[in-house]
Formats: structure tokens, sequence, C-alpha cells
């Protein structure tokens, strides 16, 4: 991008002004940057207050978009690869006292069909 002196410039000045205008990164659901998650825990999870407790402890850059698909059951999107990746190798993580189980989501597996058993350590 070129900058211009805008203290010269004039109304009566006959210069064609053009501006670049980045484009913003779409935020449609991309599948590849989905983690499914659940808490052993047998209670319900509170979903507001753990959003907010996920986000100030990750800190993505691109940030993260967090919703119950199933009871018991949630879906983190994010907006970055290497967001994704630092959560997913980073744990392990828990939330008000209760481990959290994240596998990534994989594209025609439903998700009750995915093993959250497992967790690194």
């Amino acid at each position: 991008m070129t900058w211009m002196n805008l203290e010269e410039l004039s109304l009566s000045d006959d210069k064609r002004l053009s501006f670049d205008i980045e484009e913003e990164e779409s935020s449609e659901h991309d599948p590849h940057l989905c983690l499914v998650g659940r808490f052993l825990v047998n209670r319900p999870i509170r979903l507001k207050e753990m959003k907010i407790r996920m986000y100030e402890v990750w800190r993505p850059v691109k940030g993260v978009a967090v919703k119950e698909a199933q009871p018991r059951l949630f879906l983190f999107q994010f907006f970055h690869k290497l967001d994704m990746e630092e959560i997913l190798n980073g744990g392990p993580w828990t939330y008000d006292s209760h481990s959290l189980v994240l596998e990534k989501l994989r594209i025609g597996v439903p998700l009750k069909d995915i093993q959250l058993n497992y967790m690194n350590l």
C-alpha cells in the first residue's frame, strides 16, 4: 500500500485518489478448524461461563466460537490453524476442575461416533 501526504491535498487538485481495501477473510464454517470436546463430569456445564473461561485461558489470536452440539458435547470452531493446533497439543485443559477431552472433527463422521475417551497428559 502506498501512503500519500494528505496535508498538501486540496479539493481543487486534479489528482485521483485510490485506496487498497483489504478484504477480510471469510468467517464461514471450516470443519478442518473444529475440535469436538466433552468434559469428564456427569452434570451439565454452564456454557456461557465455560466459553468465557476457556477463551481467557486459551487466548486464541483469531478467536474461537463455542457451541453445544449435543448435550454435554461441545464444538470449538477456530479461525486459524495455529490456534487450533496449539489448543489440541497444549493440554490437558480443565474447566471448574473437570478435564476436557478434545478431538479433531472428522469429515463424514457423526459427532456421536467420535471417540472422546483419551487425552494427552
